[in-house]
C-alpha cells in the first residue's frame, strides 16, 4: 500500500531545497506519495531551523502537530544537530537525522518502517558532498531555489550555523549547470542562487562571477537571481558579470546585522560600517534599478543606544525595500550566550519595533521612485489584495496586476510586462502595457484565477 508521506519546512531558501531533494527521493520510489501535511499522513518529516530561539520555538510547534497528525514522525534540519535530546523528549517523534542524512531519507525510512527507533548517528564523508545532491523540480513555487553552497567558515559570535551545517563547500559549476538546465526544462523560468554563505562558493576567488556568466547561456531559463550574500561577496566582477547578463536580476539581500563599528567587532562580521555602504554604493553605481534587501540584528550584548542609533543611520543610507529584523537570543555553544551586558528584553523589544517601522518607511518611498516605470514580472499566484495576480519583478519588487475584463490564456511561470501605477505599504500595483496580446494573457489569468477560487 502506497503511503502518504507529508513535509514541513522552516527556516531558509537551503533548508527548502533540502526538502526538495528529499521529494524528488521519495518520488523515484513507487511506495510513497508526497501529501500535504494537512491531511492524516502515514509519515511526517519536519525540516526544522535553529538560527534563533523563535525558530527552535516554532520547530517544536510544528513537530507537536506532526505528531498529532501522523503516525511516524521523524526530524531533521538545523534543530537536529546540536539539541536533539530537547526533540527526543517531545511525545510522538520516532526518527531524528541531522543534516547530514537528508539524502538518505529513503533510507532512513526503510529502516524505521523496520522497527528502528531514535537518532540516526553515523555520518560518512559523502554525506557532505552537495554535488550528488540535485533537484529538477520545486513543488512550492514558480522559481526554483538551487543549492550551489553549504556550510560556512565564518565564527560570528552570535551564530551556531556554522556547527549546524559543517564546512563550507561548493557545488562544481558543471553540475550547477546541468541542474539549471533541467529545471528550465521543466518550466521554472527563474533559478534562485541559495547556499548558507554565497560569498564563499567555489575554491577560487570569483568563481561565483564565472557561474553566473555560465548559467546566462543557459537557454531554458530567462532570470538568474541571487539569495542572501554576504558584503564581502560583493565584487566588482560580480557584478560586472551582472551587468553583461540581461538575465541577472539587481536584487541583493545584503545582511547589515547592525550599523556600529564596536558591535560589528564583537559579533566578529568581519566588515565595518564604511566597508558594507561602500558594497551598497559600488551596486548601485554598477547596475541600472537595483534594489537592497538587508538582516538586522537589535539588542545585541553592549548596544547601546549610540549604537542603535548608528544602525538606522546606516539603514537610511543603504535604503533597503526589504528589511528583516530579529532580536538577539543566546545561542548554545556560541560565545556571545556569555557576553555580559546584557540587553533588557524591553528594550530590545522596543528597537526591533523601531527599526521595523523605519525599514517600512524607507522601503515606502525607494518602491516610489519606481512609479510609472515599465518592468518584467512572473506570474507567481492569485493575488490576495486585489482579485488579480501576484508576481515579482526583476528587482523583487512584489507587484499585483490589477483586474482586466477580456480574457485569453496565462499560466503562473509566465512573464509580462507591466507598468507600475501605485505604491501601497507592502506591495505594489500594476497594469499591464498596451499591447493586445500581453492584456489578453493577463485578462485571462485573472479570470481563470477567479474561478477557481469559487468567486
Amino acid at each position: 500500500m502506497t503511503k502518504k508521506v507529508a513535509f514541513y519546512t522552516l527556516g531558509c531558501k537551503a533548508n527548502q531545497y533540502d526538502t526538495e531533494v528529499m521529494k524528488g527521493a521519495l518520488n523515484e520510489v513507487s511506495d510513497y506519495r508526497i501529501a500535504p501535511l494537512s491531511e492524516d499522513s502515514d509519515i511526517a518529516i519536519i525540516n526544522t531551523c535553529s538560527v534563533t530561539g523563535g525558530a527552535d520555538r516554532k520547530s517544536r510547534k510544528y513537530i507537536r502537530r506532526a505528531a498529532r497528525k501522523a503516525e511516524l514522525v521523524m526530524v531533521t534540519g538545523c534543530y537536529t544537530s546540536l539539541d536533539s535530546d530537547e526533540i527526543a523528549d517531545i511525545s510522538g517523534v520516532d526518527i531524528i537525522f541531522p543534516n547530514p542524512h537528508k539524502y538518505e531519507v529513503v533510507k532512513i525510512i526503510r529502516r524505521a518502517e523496520s522497527g528502528f527507533r531514535g537518532k540516526v548517528e553515523e555520518v560518512n564523508g559523502s554525506a557532505w558532498d552537495i554535488d550528488q545532491r540535485v533537484i529538477s523540480r520545486d513543488s512550492n513555487h514558480t522559481r526554483a531555489f538551487l543549492k550551489v553552497q553549504d556550510g560556512c567558515s565564518n565564527h560570528c559570535t552570535f551564530c551556531k550555523v556554522h556547527y549546524l551545517r559543517g564546512p563550507t563547500r561548493s557545488k562544481s559549476r558543471s553540475r550547477v549547470i546541468e541542474e539549471a538546465s533541467e529545471l528550465g526544462d521543466n518550466g521554472f523560468s527563474e533559478i534562485v542562487l541559495t547556499g548558507i554563505n554565497l560569498a564563499e562558493y567555489g575554491e577560487e576567488a570569483e568563481e561565483l562571477a564565472e557561474l553566473i556568466r555560465e548559467l546566462s547561456q543557459v537557454e531554458e531559463i530567462s532570470r538568474i537571481r541571487l539569495s542572501s550574500i554576504n558584503p564581502e561577496g560583493i565584487t566588482r566582477e560580480l557584478l560586472e558579470a551582472f551587468k553583461d547578463s540581461e538575465k541577472t536580476c539587481p536584487y541583493f539581500h545584503v545582511p547589515l546585522q547592525s550599523g556600529s563599528d564596536s558591535i560589528l567587532d564583537a559579533m566578529k562580521r568581519g566588515y565595518s560600517r564604511e566597508f558594507y555602504l561602500k558594497k551598497i554604493e559600488l551596486i548601485r553605481n554598477s547596475l541600472s534599478e537595483p534594489t537592497i534587501g538587508t538582516d538586522l540584528l537589535v539588542g545585541f550584548p553592549g548596544e547601546k543606544e549610540r549604537d542603535f542609533a548608528r544602525t538606522k543611520e546606516t539603514i537610511r543610507e543603504a535604503g533597503p525595500i526589504n528589511g528583516h529584523v530579529f532580536r538577539f537570543s543566546p545561542r548554545s555553544v556560541t560565545p556571545a550566550a556569555d557576553f555580559e551586558d546584557k540587553v533588557r528584553s524591553s528594550v530590545k523589544k522596543r528597537r526591533a519595533a523601531e527599526l521595523r517601522s523605519l525599514v517600512s518607511s524607507i522601503s515606502l518611498n525607494r518602491r516610489r521612485e519606481f512609479r510609472g516605470n515599465s518592468l518584467d514580472m512572473i506570474i507567481e499566484e492569485p493575488s490576495d489584495k486585489i482579485g488579480g495576480w501576484r508576481g515579482y519583478s526583476k528587482n523583487y519588487l512584489d507587484i499585483h496586476l490589477r483586474q482586466l475584463d477580456h480574457a485569453v490564456t496565462l499560466e503562473p511561470g509566465e512573464t509580462v510586462k507591466v507598468k507600475m501605477t501605485e505604491v501601497r505599504e507592502d506591495y505594489c500595483l500594476a497594469e499591464p502595457l498596451d499591447s493586445d496580446h500581453e492584456t489578453q494573457k493577463v485578462a485571462s489569468a485573472i479570470k481563470s484565477g477567479r474561478e477557481k477560487s469559487g468567486e
